[in-house]
């Protein structure tokens, strides 16, 4: 259970996201949160309903306050992402308190090394240089590179660093399970965050329904990913575009990325990294 210490807003928050997303917010629930004394839970649920009255009603039944019919987040967004945090859906697996039986398909399936790691670490956190031994598709064997590492990437399973590279002479992003050993390179001077073109700059991305898709398939990926609309739009780091592509499995060319393999495509871009440019 993802008990933590927490701040009062931060429990107001909590019994909000628990309204809006299971139903019911109970002082047991909160306790499986939070570490908190059981007579500040109740603090809280009281403090709670007195701010908002609406909110919610007691169900003496099950010893829990229910969401009223009429109940609207004010303290929160209303996305589920905010109850996956709150739930640890998004961190380990392990750490999942939804009440009900859950399983994930989703792992992290990178090795990072933890010396390695708090020395990447502090060289982004320095804006230091890294000499580091690393494998890629192209060159398997361990060999050297000399890189000035500045953002970490998490894309899906794996998780990325954002580096100039003094071979290749260009920003890259490089695997971390790959690099088996790194260390700070002081004396090295190779261009930072700032010069990271496609990193500073900002894409649209317009995801629809594949073009293959038959008018009720097509409405019903509108409703399953885009709430009923035209399309889903992200403004993402050019850099990192083609992760969010790869995530929903979007079709850059639907000319040979068919449907039903594939139920979204990439509406035509503009601006796009070349590597994800509409193929014709």
């Amino acid at each position: 259970m993802p008990r933590r210490n927490s701040a009062p807003q931060e429990r107001y928050e909590a019994i909000e996201l628990l309204l809006l997303w299971e139903g019911r917010v109970s002082r047991s629930r909160l306790l499986d949160l939070f570490t908190i004394h059981e007579t500040l839970a109740s603090r809280d649920i009281a403090g709670y309903r007195l701010l908002y009255p609406h909110a919610c009603e007691a169900e003496s039944s099950s010893k829990s306050y229910v969401c009223t019919p009429d109940f609207q987040p004010t303290l929160t967004q209303g996305v589920f992402s905010e109850y996956q945090r709150l739930v640890g859906a998004a961190g380990a697996l392990t750490e999942i308190s939804i009440g009900i039986p859950f399983e994930s398909a989703q792992f992290d399936a990178t090795t990072i090394r933890p010396l390695t790691f708090s020395r990447l670490h502090q060289a982004m956190r320095s804006g230091l240089c890294v000499k580091m031994t690393y494998r890629s598709m192209s060159t398997p064997q361990p060999h050297e590179r000399l890189i000035r590492p500045h953002s970490l990437i998490q894309a899906g399973p794996r998780w990325h660093l954002r580096a100039f590279c003094e071979k290749s002479g260009e920003f890259r992003d490089f695997n971390l399970g790959r690099i088996s050993s790194a260390s700070l390179a002081d004396d090295a001077d190779l261009p930072g965050i700032e010069e990271d073109l496609e990193w500073q700059r900002v894409a649209v991305i317009r995801l629809v329904p594949h073009r293959d898709l038959s008018a009720d398939q097509a409405q019903m990926v509108r409703e399953e990913y885009m709430g009923g609309t035209a399309a889903m739009v992200f403004n993402v780091r050019a850099s990192l575009v083609k992760y969010v592509i790869q995530a929903f499995r979007a079709a850059v060319d639907p000319g040979r990325e068919r449907a039903p393999e594939h139920v979204l495509m990439l509406q035509q871009p503009v601006d796009l990294p070349n590597e994800v440019q509409w193929k014709r």
